[in-house]
């Protein structure tokens, strides 16, 4: 019996279904990528690169930097915590100045019990209320009221079997803003505390935690995704790291380079530049252990005739200055023009909170 029919359909059918997986899947998943807004702003991430910019990609794609560096930041957890901005003010805070003091004191009842609910390993303790303030028939109820939820809260703590610190309290947590209320959690834990304070009256907010080998060397604020690299073509992540990655070296911090530094003046970025092109002339006069191959052939030892050669190059151990060509400028250019501080919806980023903090509850996988 002839099935030569039958097993050309097969063929067909496969060929069709693999077609459909590793090219028609991926374009339908990532085809129509754009650059993301930034809140607040006109801006989008990633932006078109400038012109200097522009030609630095084709100059690094030339040389075969991709060879030896990767531009990925990698990730291999996501944590949460809870950040609380403001106390809020709602029925249940009292001013505990008396009235004709001229002074301030506002205290959300309802948020102590709402903290202590969200940090099970603090103490809370009773509020001091000036006689005359808990005689008021406005401030009455509302102490009644939390000494009710206290008895509540310590009834739960007991069935439960939690031990409450008495050296550290949630009274401590509300008078320092912003404060960490809880940090490395999971998500449930978190979005339950996050409820907890605003319904309280306070406004607090959800923080994300990248973790990875790479965010904790300081490579970048979060992990790499697709949408970083829709104005690339041809896409160079690379796949070695002979030297470090550089998907985020132009908001990288000088301590966090392979051979670390620190800035000597305020101009910040013109520094940044100047050291990249050190690099670029001799990696070993600001990296002793690098491996990367020196590029001189971008630097001329006269000053060239064109414009746009910019300013002479000073080289650590020379009397003589060095000037960077065209493309020595645009390489950097790219690299500087390379950042992953912007959080997008796949990836979000979060911004750092003021300096005060309380020690945070143990983190949980």
């Amino acid at each position: 019996m002839n099935h030569g029919p039958l097993i050309a359909a097969g063929a067909f059918v496969s060929l069709a279904f693999s077609w459909a997986a590793l090219v028609m899947a991926p374009q339908v998943q990532l085809g129509s990528l754009a650059p993301a807004s930034i809140p607040n702003t006109s801006d989008v991430h990633p932006a078109n690169r400038p012109g200097l910019a522009a030609q630095g990609a084709e100059v690094y794609r030339s040389l075969g930097c991709y060879q030896c560096h990767t531009r990925q930041v990698r990730q291999d957890a996501l944590l949460y915590g809870v950040r609380l901005v403001d106390r809020g003010s709602n029925a249940s805070t009292i001013n505990l100045e008396l009235p004709d003091s001229g002074r301030t004191n506002l205290v959300n009842f309802n948020l102590l019990i709402a903290l202590a609910k969200s940090r099970a390993d603090l103490g809370i303790t009773p509020v001091a209320v000036p006689a005359v303030l808990a005689a008021d028939t406005n401030v009455a109820p509302v102490l009644k009221e939390f000494a009710t939820e206290l008895k509540l809260l310590k009834q739960f703590d007991d069935k439960a079997q939690v031990v409450r610190s008495t050296s550290k309290t949630v009274n401590e947590l509300a008078a320092a803003l912003p404060v960490e209320v809880l940090e490395r959690t999971g998500p449930d834990e978190a979005e339950r505390a996050v409820k907890l304070l605003n319904d309280a009256g306070g406004k607090a907010e959800l923080v994300i935690y990248n973790l990875g080998p790479d965010i904790e060397r300081g490579w970048g604020a979060r992990r790499s995704v697709a949408r970083d690299f829709v104005n690339d073509s041809p896409v160079l992540l690379g796949s070695l790291r002979a030297g470090p990655d550089l998907a985020c070296l132009g908001s990288r911090a000088p301590e966090k380079f392979a051979a670390a530094w620190k800035f000597a003046s305020t101009n910040l970025a013109s520094e940044m530049e100047q050291r990249l092109l050190i690099h670029l002339y001799n990696p070993r006069l600001v990296a002793p252990a690098s491996t990367c191959p020196s590029a001189k052939y971008l630097f001329a030892t006269k000053q060239p005739d064109q414009r746009f050669a910019g300013e002479s190059l000073q080289v650590p151990g020379s009397d003589k200055p060095v000037y960077p060509r065209h493309d020595a400028r645009a390489l950097v250019a790219y690299l500087l023009d390379q950042r992953l501080d912007v959080g997008l919806p796949e990836a979000p980023v979060t911004k750092p909170s003021g300096p005060a903090k309380i020690a945070a509850a143990p983190a949980k996988p």
